[in-house]
């Protein structure tokens, strides 16, 4: 408590430290990150200096202990509730079939420039009918 805020939890990785800090700062705590940037840059440091600490005002430590301990995954089921039906699956214009594999030519170009030196441009994403073998652009949208 050298600089007057208090622990109120301990990350061992920087998006969990930011995770808190977001619901912290979201529901009005000021707190603040210790040893975020050490941890970010070196990570095999993180359990030497004691991790990523979570610090807020002494007189806000009550309040910020009991946001970062309360359990809220019951709203995932509302926002899962709210979302968007899954969208049907996209059928082969050939046969009809569901049975569709997604091929991403940027792998390809990927392993042929460790043979030719030369930069190769191959982007695209296509799809591809595992029972007739036709191959086609995916519909946006």
């Amino acid at each position: 408590m050298a600089n007057g805020l208090i622990t109120v939890m301990v990350c061992r990785d920087v998006l969990d430290a930011q995770v808190a800090l977001g619901k912290l700062e979201s529901e009005g705590i000021e707190c603040s990150l210790a040893n975020e940037n050490l941890v970010g840059v070196a990570w095999t440091y993180s359990n030497a200096v004691g991790g990523i600490e979570v610090q807020v005002a002494a007189d806000q430590a009550p309040a910020a202990l009991a946001s970062l301990s309360r359990d809220e995954s019951d709203l995932m089921a509302e926002i899962r509730d709210e979302m968007d039906p899954p969208q049907v699956p996209e059928l082969c214009p050939n046969c009809g079939s569901e049975d569709l594999i997604v091929v991403r030519r940027q792998r390809y170009a990927a392993a042929a420039m460790l043979l030719v030196p030369l930069p190769l441009f191959i982007f695209g994403t296509r799809v591809q009918c595992k029972a007739c073998g036709r191959d086609w652009k995916p519909h946006v949208g």
